[in-house]
């Protein structure tokens, strides 16, 4: 499924379906590969999802307080990319995968429909964080 799927939209705006789950599940255990034997990238570590999950979660305990560190989480996205590059200009890990999809699923978060979005981002990224610990993301 991952990557030829790639996160829509409308699982944001519209219904969590059993498509969303299962390209959930593959990106999860894609999150989680050793590519590094191959001059690929390490896997992402629970501590690199987890940070940016928190800020989500507290989002979500009150999002129209919050609206406005919703376009933000996009920069806190990108500084953890930054930070992961090697002097080669290369990321080390998959958050630059993080962060593509990621970035989707917040510009799909629409002001007018604020909380029903959020809770499907959150339950989204909750999905990719629980089958990424299956999947032996350490």
């Amino acid at each position: 499924m991952y990557p030829h799927v790639k996160l829509k939209e409308k699982w944001i705006q519209d219904q969590i379906t059993s498509e969303a789950v299962e390209w959930s599940k593959s990106f999860g255990e894609f999150l989680q590969q050793d590519d590094s034997r191959n001059r690929g990238t390490k896997p992402l570590t629970t501590s690199q999802i987890r940070k940016f999950f928190g800020e989500l979660k507290r989002i979500q305990a009150d999002p129209e307080k919050y609206k406005e560190e919703i376009p933000m989480l996009k920069a806190k996205l990108a500084y953890a990319v930054g930070r992961d590059k090697n002097n080669r200009g290369q990321s080390s890990s998959k958050i630059d995968k993080l962060y593509e999809e990621l970035e989707t699923g917040l510009d799909a978060i629409r002001p007018e429909h604020l909380k029903e979005d959020v809770i499907r981002f959150v339950k989204l990224i909750e999905s990719i964080v629980a089958f990424h610990k299956f999947y032996g993301g350490k």
